[in-house]
């Protein structure tokens, strides 16, 4: 499976979310969607930011074309990742509210990739899949080793409660540190629409 990751701009102030409907209007096919928006002011020039990803059960399946909705309202273009692991979270209330935007920039050779994927599946994803709160994650990682984590949750402070815990977690003890190299960019939205194939998670590929 693979996601597409397209910037939002000129998105309305928190107040009028009615530019969502229009954005979800533009995605072709039967893919599943997440459309966030930053929080905070928005720029008198940019509107608010935010991002389209568009989830794709087929390789190469979905387009990366920019988009102009209108009315100020651009979908940038998109950047392609393979999905490599998704889960679900075991304390789920509600859907979820927020995704922690986490990017690792490449490029990136396979030890690395291998490396990431190891110690999501193996270090990372069992030490914040028990915080209350955290609905879902997905890992996904693009042609050039860049690497996306999206952890998904009902509230901030369950995103901060997973990346505390991740912190906390001892390396184990095959994994090589000049290989876990921190994330280039994090950034936490607020999730306005959330539609996640059922079978991804829990599934890899």
């Amino acid at each position: 499976m693979d996601i597409v990751v397209h910037p939002i701009s000129g998105a309305s102030p928190p107040h009028n979310d009615a530019w969502v409907d229009a954005v979800l209007a533009t995605v072709q096919g039967s893919a599943g969607a997440l459309v966030s928006r930053a929080m905070g002011m928005p720029s008198r020039e940019t509107g608010v930011p935010g991002l389209l990803i568009t989830i794709w059960d087929g390789d190469g399946a979905g387009s990366t074309a920019a988009v102009e909705v209108g009315a100020g309202l651009r979908i940038g273009v998109g950047r392609r990742y393979r999905i490599t692991a998704g889960g679900s979270g075991l304390e789920v209330a509600g859907p979820p509210r927020y995704v922690q935007f986490t990017e690792f920039a490449g490029p990136h050779d396979q030890s690395w990739v291998d490396a990431f994927t190891d110690s999501g599946r193996r270090r990372i994803w069992p030490a914040m899949r028990p915080v209350p709160g955290i609905v879902a994650c997905l890992t996904a990682v693009a042609a050039d080793g860049a690497a996306l984590a999206l952890p998904l949750a009902e509230s901030v402070e369950s995103l901060e409660e997973a990346l505390r815990r991740t912190m906390a977690a001892s390396l184990l003890p095959d994994e090589d540190p000049a290989l876990l190299t921190g994330p280039d960019h994090v950034d936490t939205q607020r999730l306005l629409h959330a539609e996640i194939p059922a079978g991804l998670l829990g599934a890899t590929g």
